[in-house]
């Protein structure tokens, strides 16, 4: 359990030292990656959670920390060079910000919180004995997702009535049912049974009990399906990041081998880019990202991986996984189409980040990598990928090649 007390802290470790010195080692918990940060915000509830700035898309990552604490009083740590990019933060996602280094006063301010009830707690305000204590864990256990913890609560009145129940959305639950739990949520669900319950004597205490605690399994189970999808989503596109990327396709290709069905990796990246940024500053240059982003998703299938893999270079993994249906398929030309598709539609689009006085229409160079052909893994066909990339930078930007050939080429 979560003493009144905890403070997540991320910052860098000279910071981190500083902080943990000044509260106690077992008042402040000090982590130097955001994406550790988001991991331990997903994992518990945290009374205080404070961020360092600057750092890469800070905004964003104070939005991502308010999501998954929602009722943790969350503050921004700054030079004062920084107010300017966190004040507007406050109210929105920030409860305040502190200009470094802080007061005794503001130290003070820092310390304290809720306590965060563990599952036994939660069963001795609702019920008696190690046995609903239990009962709770096991629901906590499946609130890794809110259909698993549905699923398990469904389960428990199937075992103990013998009748099935179904969650459903509030205005579509069965007409004359009367409802067993409600989950508040946009929209509201309620269990609901689906035919007449058998007998059990410890069912109505236990959904009494689940009832007080369904707003706590809730939250968890939402944060945990958030922190889910943020540990594998790049903050800045909502694109995949560099890490899940890597993962997916290495487990893609070795399906691939297994059932003999093809894949090529694009790796792209936007012509000039530093100049767009330094010309017209960060923040146009990550809407420049973000529409970039959004167009490869309108031109990618549903079983495409789209991925942001660093700065402003991207790669893509096409792939259906069935082999081909008939000899004549050739599967890294329709990827060499597909990638082509979305360069000239990067070079059509207006960038509203830009103006009317841009200095030019954005361009992308890219190079395709075919398996088994080019390589047999993620890093492999990212090397071949990345050699063709250069090709087409140095034959004048603006083109999309396959590696060995000059297919794509605009």
């Amino acid at each position: 359990m979560s003493r009144s007390g905890d403070i997540l802290l991320l910052a860098d470790e000279a910071t981190g030292r500083e902080f943990r010195g000044h509260l106690g080692p077992r008042q402040c918990a000090a982590v130097e990656d955001a994406y550790d940060a988001l991991f331990e915000m997903g994992r518990r509830r945290w009374p205080t959670v404070v961020l360092t700035a600057p750092r890469a898309d800070f905004p964003g990552l104070c939005r991502a920390a308010r999501r998954l604490q929602r009722d943790a009083r969350l503050y921004a740590v700054c030079p004062p060079a920084g107010e300017p990019l966190v004040r507007p933060l406050v109210g929105e996602a920030l409860d305040d910000y502190f200009v470094h280094p802080l007061t005794r006063a503001e130290l003070r301010r820092l310390a304290g919180g809720a306590a965060v009830p563990s599952p036994a707690e939660l069963a001795r305000a609702a019920g008696d004995g190690p046995a609903a204590a239990r009962q709770i864990a096991r629901l906590f256990e499946a609130a890794d997702s809110v259909a698993g913890l549905e699923a398990c609560l469904a389960e428990t009145v199937r075992a103990a009535t013998g009748a099935a129940a179904e969650w459903t959305d509030v205005d579509r639950a069965p007409a004359g049912a009367d409802p067993l739990l409600l989950m508040a949520g946009e929209p509201p669900r309620v269990l609901s049974p689906r035919g007449p319950l058998g007998p059990s004597d410890g069912l109505g205490p236990f959904l009494a009990m689940v009832q007080q605690a369904l707003p706590a399994l809730a939250r968890v189970a939402r944060r945990t399906e958030t922190l889910a999808r943020l540990a594998v989503t790049d903050h800045l596109t909502g694109l995949y990041n560099r890490r899940h990327f890597y993962q997916r396709t290495d487990e893609v290709l070795a399906e691939a081998g297994q059932k003999g069905f093809r894949a090529t990796v694009l790796l792209y990246d936007i012509d000039d880019f530093k100049r767009y940024n330094d010309t017209y500053g960060h923040a146009a240059g990550d809407e420049i990202l973000r529409d970039t982003a959004a167009l490869m998703r309108r031109i990618t299938r549903s079983s495409d991986i789209v991925a942001r893999i660093g700065g402003d270079e991207f790669a893509v993994l096409f792939w259906e996984g069935t082999a081909p249906r008939h000899p004549g398929s050739r599967p890294p030309e329709d990827a060499v189409a597909l990638a082509d598709r979305f360069r000239l539609a990067v070079h059509a689009h207006l960038f509203a980040s830009l103006g009317p006085d841009a200095l030019g229409k954005l361009s992308i160079s890219g190079g395709l990598a075919g398996f088994p052909r080019d390589g047999r893994t993620v890093r492999e066909l990212l090397r071949q990928a990345d050699r063709a990339l250069h090709e087409a930078k140095a034959s004048g930007k603006n083109a999309v090649l396959l590696v060995g050939s000059e297919n794509g080429r605009a």
